[in-house]
């Protein structure tokens, strides 16, 4: 007569319970080939010689080493990524105070900031053309109160304003904005022809700045 434990040995053995079984032990098989890989990827970088896992390993201490570094890895990451984004936000604030305090300085009219933004428009001095069409910009919007510009105020304060003021002109003023940041501070080019393209949402901002009326 089997014993309980031939019987539940016998029944564990059937087809139908495979899953409790063979399907458990090649998935822990596979996982352990992935990480042998992974281990051995990791010791090529530092040029490690290793022969291999031995029948004597413990999968479960190597197991949870790869966990461990795993962890270390993804914490590391968002360290990274937490110091660079806000790194990132107080270079963009002292960015932004730096083209209100043009503005302050400025004492020329509208019409003239704009005729020396065609003048670097016609030089492709893009960098000067965009820094002054955002001086013209922020002169429009205090001058038809869409935004009250004080003397503390910031790029981000003055893009929220505008934005939710003139919900429709989102894309252009965004685009001036950042095209200013890109070019000045992030070092980046542009070519002539997405400058074009610029130009046509900017001319829209100005035109329909032109027209607001509270």
């Amino acid at each position: 007569m089997a014993t309980f434990e031939q019987a539940m040995q016998q029944a564990l053995e059937a087809p139908k319970y495979s899953y409790l079984t063979g399907r458990f032990d090649a998935i822990g098989d596979r996982i352990m080939d992935i990480l042998e890989r992974i281990f051995d990827f990791i010791l090529n970088l530092f040029n490690v010689e290793f022969r291999g896992f031995g029948d004597g390993v413990n999968t479960d201490v190597v197991s949870g080493i790869f966990i461990a570094i795993a962890v270390f890895i993804v914490i590391m990451t968002i360290a990274l990524f937490l110091r660079v984004f806000f790194r990132y936000r107080r270079k963009k604030h002292i960015w932004s105070q730096e083209i209100f305090e043009d503005y302050r300085n400025n004492r020329l009219s509208f019409d003239e900031v704009m005729a020396l933004a065609k003048k670097h428009d016609s030089e492709q001095n893009l960098k000067e053309a965009v820094r002054y069409r955002y001086i013209g910009m922020i002169m429009m919007f205090n001058a038809k109160d869409i935004v009250n510009v004080h003397d503390s105020m910031t790029g981000n304060q003055f893009e929220r304003e505008a934005v939710k003021n003139m919900p429709s002109l989102q894309g252009g003023i965004r685009d001036t904005i950042n095209m200013y940041y890109n070019l000045f501070f992030g070092h980046k080019s542009i070519s002539y022809e997405i400058y074009e393209k610029h130009l046509e949402a900017y001319d829209t901002v100005i035109k329909e700045a032109g027209r607001y009326e509270k």
